[in-house]
């Protein structure tokens, strides 16, 4: 078993939770003006229900240097009070040569993240760079969750059999998993392509967006994404617990939203005999 494959079983195991909490603040919306004190606060809510955050790196940058320092207080106060947590850069890097190992030093001896997501538009060359430290993952934009997906992703390819352009990436993706620290984005809102790509790939790491606000089929999405042990997902929600109140009692309902949430899940490996073991 690789490193990073360890590192998200571990951080599961030790908040029996799939719950990733996607931290996109948005001062349009957000009960309080400054964008760390929101975060710390949602942070310390859910620090016990969820194995992993997700800060998407374009709410930080929208906001210029005052987001950017925003985001290096928030990385350090995840690994302050969830210590367990999987941190992953939201960043959907996507370059090749020179400029990918340049964005996988930020990325990753900069801003510390566990793992990124990619956009492998560039095919080997926009991965390859972001793999080379098998501590460090990625999660490569397989299937998105947005409507709009469908436009390219599912179009049919040729060579050997005709496939749509997602499984083809599903399977390139799990070639160049030489080192065990590749997943895949694969939205909670096609729960029948997130299974077919669980097929493809039953042992890589999935991140699953698309529940909550989007409206993806949560039972659906947790029964086709985990492995055949009830592991190796993550299903992202951010806008269904970071703004489940936007009055002052904010941090208080995004901790009972993912707790809600991490429930819910639960109580679907119960059904599927894939409960978290007895403590």
């Amino acid at each position: 078993m690789s490193a990073f494959t360890e590192r998200i079983l571990r951080a599961s195991r030790s908040s029996r939770s799939l719950v990733c909490v996607g931290l996109d603040p948005d001062p349009a919306v957000m009960p309080v003006e400054d964008v760390f004190q929101f975060n710390r606060e949602i942070v310390s809510a859910t620090a016990d229900v969820a194995c992993a955050y997700k800060p998407n790196l374009a709410f930080y940058e929208a906001l210029g240097h005052d987001g950017l320092k925003a985001l290096d207080r928030t990385i350090a106060h995840i690994r302050d009070a969830a210590e367990h947590a999987v941190i992953i850069g939201d960043a959907k890097r996507g370059d090749i040569g020179p400029s990918a190992r340049a964005y996988s030093k930020a990325m990753f001896e900069v801003w510390g993240f566990d793992a990124i997501t990619v956009n492998a538009w560039g095919g080997a060359d926009s991965v390859v760079p972001f793999i080379e430290n098998p501590d460090h993952g990625v999660f490569v934009w397989c299937r998105g969750s947005n409507p709009g997906s469908g436009d390219f992703q599912d179009l049919e390819t040729i060579g050997g059999s005709a496939l749509p352009l997602y499984q083809r990436m599903a399977i390139a993706c799990s070639e160049w998993n030489i080192q065990g620290n590749v997943g895949l984005v694969v939205g909670a809102t096609v729960p029948e392509q997130l299974a077919a790509v669980r097929e493809l790939c039953p042992e890589m790491p999935l991140l699953i967006p698309g529940v909550g606000a989007q409206g993806g089929d949560l039972e659906g999405a947790v029964r086709a994404g985990v492995d055949s042990a009830g592991r190796l997902a993550l299903v992202n929600s951010s806008r269904g617990i970071i703004y489940a109140s936007r009055e002052a009692d904010f941090a208080t309902a995004a901790g009972r939203a993912a707790q809600q949430l991490r429930d819910a899940i639960n109580a679907r490996l119960e059904e599927d005999g894939l409960g978290w073991p007895s403590s």
